[in-house]
């Protein structure tokens, strides 16, 4: 955007390093990178911006030179003016978010005639640096349309060349960004800050025909240094047409206005794609105004550094489709058939729908024969996402199903082994019992002999023997249990492990139980006899009292009658 009444700068004024300055800068936009695209997408060679992004992690250096000169009528000056314009953009986080960092420095010498004598200033310094960020709001060429492809509106001539009202809709973005100038800058009002704000609203349409090439129309409404005391307000409209797969041409109406400098510029101008990364454009400037009248003709260049690693079709939420890519299957041993289909898969075809566009115009067009293709892709895509998540669901239903049976197994055998332990622990209870029990009889039976136990001893040996029976009883029956348990297992061969083991946890319970029950008889058969025992014990030392008190009271009676 040219901001100068007067001044347009003069090369061969120029100091020499600032010569080397720009020439490097230029080498530097002419070797170093534009949502993304096969093909490099520039702005260049107009001034506007597209309503597209670079792409996701695509570095985009784009930068250019001009001459020209400029007259102004009542200053009566003449000025010759050297420019170098760089921008540098770079796709950030997703495909519709850029970042953008660009500039212009501008040189002039001006020619005045002040009486008889001609004077010659000279100027240098950058008209603004502008760092800022564009994000992609709306984009009517990505809707995926709800109905199916017909095949015979895809042969018809009518339906390829006819015009859509839709295609009247643009993409549309927005910028917002800050400009930075420096302190006593000849180029700028004299009382503008050092930092001011920037805004802007992209819009873009997108045109293909079949036999006239594709046409690309860039709205940009531009509202610069609002809280300034000098506001401006600038429009530029940009039509692009691609001539063929490496040339365009274009032309360009800006429009500025502001209490500093109004005017309306026109631009004409191509651009040569040199291969998929870099791009060569040349155009001349002029506008229809004496104060001052310009006429400038730039070069430049465009050059991406493409790191961009998924090829993304943005859709709404929802409408996502495809096979995502990075997918990777894992396969296991005896199970060739299943990673067979996956591999098959694996296989699918990269449907690059962008390889014959050219880098002037967003690839992104509204084309009802693309978007039929774009559509019967993402279903094919859809519907092999879909077949290969069923096999990858299959696969795990069977690793589940064996880590099952694995965990399943392993509980039996803990649950056997832990059977088998209870078991021998109830026997050597049973027979410790045993063995308290007899030593238990024969303190008892030596107590008896020694002492000549009487008829309670014989009763408690009766109930002894007594319950002796009942527990050869009980022994016969769990013998008999445990036949009918065998018998059972002979029967239910066909029933699975865990119900006998079941079964034979229960006999061993109810072992147990009886078992207790037994001990706790004895030990109460034990505490009858330990009572008449003592009962004996007490009656027999009683006697004995007894028995000493007569003899004391009859010692007593003689040792009387002796006093008497």
């Amino acid at each position: 955007m040219i901001k100068s009444a007067i001044f347009e700068p003069n090369l061969p004024n120029m100091s020499p390093r600032n010569i080397l300055f720009f020439f490097t800068l230029f080498l530097l936009g002419i070797s170093a990178s534009a949502q993304y695209t096969e093909k490099i997408n520039s702005n260049r060679p107009g001034t506007s911006q597209g309503a597209f992004s670079v792409g996701n992690n695509v570095l985009q250096l784009e930068g250019g030179m001009g001459f020209g000169k400029e007259k102004h009528k009542i200053f009566d000056t003449k000025t010759n003016v050297f420019n170098f314009d760089y921008t540098v953009r770079y796709g950030l986080l997703i495909e519709q978010l850029e970042i953008r960092l660009n500039g212009r420095f501008r040189a002039d010498g001006v020619k005045q005639t002040v009486g008889g004598n001609e004077e010659k200033i000279n100027r240098s310094n950058f008209e603004v640096n502008t760092l800022g960020a564009k994000y992609l709001i709306y984009d009517p060429y990505k809707k995926p349309k709800k109905d199916t492809i017909n095949y015979d509106a895809l042969k018809s001539w009518k339906e390829h060349h006819k015009f859509r009202w839709k295609t009247l809709i643009p993409a549309v973005s927005a910028y917002v960004g800050a400009n930075f100038v420096s302190s006593d800058n000849p180029f700028t009002f004299p009382e503008d800050p050092t930092f001011s704000p920037i805004f802007a609203v992209l819009a873009q349409n997108n045109w293909t025909t079949n036999y006239g090439g594709d046409w690309a129309f860039v709205t940009n409404i531009i509202v610069d240094k609002v809280t300034t005391d000098n506001p401006a307000i600038g429009w530029i409209l940009t039509a692009t047409h691609t001539i063929n797969d490496t040339w365009a041409g274009f032309i360009e109406y800006q429009g500025q206005k502001s209490d500093f400098y109004s005017d309306d510029i026109l631009r004409l101008g191509g651009a040569y794609l040199f291969d998929k990364d870099l791009q060569f454009d040349a155009n001349i400037a002029f506008n229809f105004k004496d104060t001052p009248s310009i006429f400038t003709c730039s070069f430049g260049a465009s050059y991406r550094f493409d790191w961009h690693t998924k090829d993304e079709i943005i859709e709404k939420p929802g409408l996502e489709g495809g096979i995502k890519e990075g997918e990777e299957e894992e396969g296991e041993e005896g199970e060739e058939e299943i990673d067979g289909e996956l591999e098959e898969l694996e296989e699918i075809e990269n449907d690059s729908l962008k390889l014959e566009k050219t880098p002037f115009i967003n690839t992104f067009e509204d084309d009802d024969f693309r978007e039929d293709i774009e559509k019967d892709l993402d279903e094919r895509r859809t519907a092999e996402r879909l077949e290969r998540e069923r096999i990858e669901q299959e696969k795990v239903d069977k690793k589940e199903g064996k880590k099952f049976k694995k965990e399943e197994g392993r509980r039996l055998k803990r649950e056997a082994k832990e059977a088998r332990e209870a078991e021998k622990a109830a026997l050597k209870a049973e027979k410790e019992k045993q063995k308290m029990i007899e030593d238990i009889d024969a303190e008892l039976d030596k107590m008896e002999k020694d002492q000549g136990a009487g008829d309670e001893l014989d009763d408690i040996d009766k109930q002894l023997q007594e319950l002796e029976r009942m527990e050869n009883e009980l022994n016969q029956e769990e013998k008999t249990e445990e036949k009918k348990v065998e018998e059972k297992k002979v029967e239910e061969k066909k029933e699975e492990d865990v119900d006998a083991e079941y079964d034979k946890y229960q006999l061993q319970q109810e072992r147990a139980k009886k078992e207790e029950e037994k001990r706790r008889k004895k030990e109460e058969k034990k505490r009858l006899k330990e009572e008449k025992k003592r009962k004996k014990e007490d009656d027999k030392r009683k006697s004995k009292e007894k028995k000493e008190d007569n003899e004391n009271l009859d010692i007593d009676k003689e040792l009387e009658i002796i006093d008497n």
